[in-house]
């Protein structure tokens, strides 16, 4: 770096120093070489080093962020590319936009469809090319989403828009085909086979083939969301609605932070000037096409249900973790701001049309019941009794479970605060929220395993359902506050009546069908008899396990 060489030399300097950063053996070699490649980008910007090396320099970098196993060479390559791309001149960043171009098509091009009726041979290379066409158009996400910030005014807006645009809707087209096809023909869950991935599974023939490509696309998007005035295009908030629902759990992460972030641009009274303005999609996978700016594009009555819709199915999944569910509960209070701005202030007490109790059933099937012609003033308890139903369906049939209704409770924390006393002590709001408090607070279950924590912390049943109870507590307290203790009082002793009811019914029925089908009911009663041993014989083989034995045993006397 500090002797004069010419040309050739430097040439053969660089490729040398790019060739060890991406394929030397050990992960130390690799790091000492990308610590070269910092200084000759920091120290000799503007002499002859730069310009030679730029470009081998800059497919090094790409090649290491998108396919190098050390997470820290990875981050090195991610931190040193956007500094060498800030000192590239108009010439050679034109050569940029044309790699991430060519690199880009490469996501439509490899979902095209390969023809089966040739030889075995010609079907394997086509494969093998869809998926390094597929990298390709990973990698050209990932860059984007590594320069966005660095290049400012500079950055190419227009063209990055349309490869997330092309990478999700290539990854709507794949998995919703792909799941349509897995719940109809072999019975699998596509959301369990997302799980399994990471465990050395190999994606690349099954319905998940672009989760990372999705994955990458809304992470960078979200970077250009950041660093610009611009929320991008309408259609591309579409698609990231339609991601909520992903099988990948990272994808659905990816999704809800990029909601959290259209949200938090977004005022709630928005929703009271906007309209549906729609073309009906070509394909029924696809997303329509709206004709709105983009900070409008779920704004709408209807957008914003269908939002709704889509986190609370988030919130009903078995994979739920702690980041993506307090992501949820943020986005769903905003959208519940967004219904209390159109109920009308002096809105009457629709007890009568809501069924009065606000309870089901433990038995029936909670299934949500969508009207297309809902009123948007109903919008509120709609969605009220949508995470209600939620809570509730875990208690009946969770098995001890706790998550859905620990973000269901600090959800309700959230909306009680807001919405007005006079409106919370209308049955069609505060029984879908009293009810699971109640049963909850009365609820004895424990789950079967303990649960690991991200941090590590391993938390005992018993633990998980006190932790819930007393976040159960606090919401009672709070919701005790804002109506009023006789109003609540009144809530309570309804539900209770109501669980009651429920319960002598029960009784009855199991006394009728003991008389006119006695063979049914031994049945049950010997199937439920076996569930109880069951679970208390795992319970005690687990305890057994788990046991720290101290007695030592006297050796028995054996022949030498």
């Amino acid at each position: 770096m500090d002797y004069p060489l010419g040309e050739r030399r430097i040439n053969s300097a660089m490729s040398f120093i790019v060739q060890n950063a991406t394929g030397y053996v050990f992960e130390s070699g690799r790091s000492s070489a990308l610590e070269i490649m910092g200084v000759i980008v920091n120290r000799f910007a503007d002499e002859v080093l730069l310009p030679t090396a730029a470009e081998p320099f800059f497919l090094g970098l790409v090649l290491i962020v998108a396919k190098d196993e050390s997470s820290k060479c990875r981050e090195m390559a991610a931190h040193l590319l956007p500094q060498l791309v800030a000192r590239f001149d108009q010439q050679r960043l034109a050569r940029v936009w044309i790699l991430l171009d060519q690199w880009s098509a490469g996501t439509a091009a490899s979902s095209q469809p390969i023809d089966d009726s040739a030889d075995e041979k010609a079907v394997r290379a086509a494969r093998v090319k869809q998926l390094k066409m597929r990298e390709l158009g990973r990698a050209a996400l990932q860059c984007y989403g590594i320069i966005v910030e660095p290049l400012g005014d500079k950055f190419r807006a227009q063209k990055f828009l349309a490869a997330v645009d092309s990478a999700l809707t290539v990854s709507l087209k794949t998995w919703l085909s792909a799941e349509a096809r897995l719940n109809y023909d072999d019975g699998k869950d596509l959301e369990q086979i997302a799980m399994s991935l990471g465990a050395g599974d190999d994606p690349q023939d099954t319905a998940l083939a672009y989760w990372e490509t999705a994955y990458m696309a809304m992470n960078s998007f979200a970077k250009y969301v950041r660093s610009s005035d611009s929320l991008g295009e309408p259609r591309i908030w579409l698609l990231v609605v339609r991601h909520l629902t992903h099988p990948h759990a990272w994808v659905r992460l990816a999704a809800a932070r990029l909601i959290g972030l259209y949200v938090a641009n977004a005022d709630p009274t928005w929703m009271l000037t906007q309209t549906v303005s729609e073309q009906p999609a070509e394909e029924s996978w696809d997303v329509p096409v709206v004709d709105v700016q983009a900070k409008f594009a779920l704004m709408s009555f209807e957008r914003l249900r269908e939002l709704a819709n889509a986190l609370v199915v988030q919130l009903s999944s078995k994979h739920l973790t702690a980041e993506l569910g307090n992501q949820v509960v943020k986005n769903l209070f905003f959208i519940a701001k967004c219904f209390l701005a159109a109920v009308p202030e002096n809105a009457a007490d629709e007890e009568e049309q809501e069924g009065g109790s606000g309870e089901e059933s433990d038995e029936e099937e909670e299934t949500t019941v969508e009207r297309a012609n809902l009123p948007m003033d109903r919008g509120l308890s709609w969605l009220v009794n949508r995470v209600g139903r939620l809570a509730r369906t875990e208690l009946i049939r969770g098995r001890g479970a706790t998550d859905k209704r620990t973000y269901s409770f600090r959800w309700f924390a959230a909306v009680v605060s807001i919405i007005p006393p006079a409106l919370l002590r209308q049955s069609s709001y505060i029984m879908p929220i009293v009810s699971p408090l109640y049963r909850t607070l009365n609820d004895t279950q424990l789950a079967r395993d303990p649960v690991t924590l991200p941090n590590g912390t391993v938390k005992k049943p018993e633990e998980l359902l006190e932790e819930l109870k007393a976040l159960t507590n606090e919401v009672v307290q709070l919701t005790q506050t804002r109506m009023g203790t006789t109003e609540f009082s009144k809530a309570m002793l309804k539900v209770k009546s109501y669980v009651e009811k429920v319960r002598e019914q029960r009784r009855e029925q199991r006394k009728q069908l003991a008389v006119i089908d006695p063979e049914l009911h031994a049945m049950k009663k010997l199937k439920k008899h076996k569930a109880y041993k069951r679970s208390r014989s795992e319970r005690s083989q687990e305890l057994a396990r788990k046991k720290i034995r101290t007695v030592v045993k006297k050796a028995r006397n054996m022949d030498i």
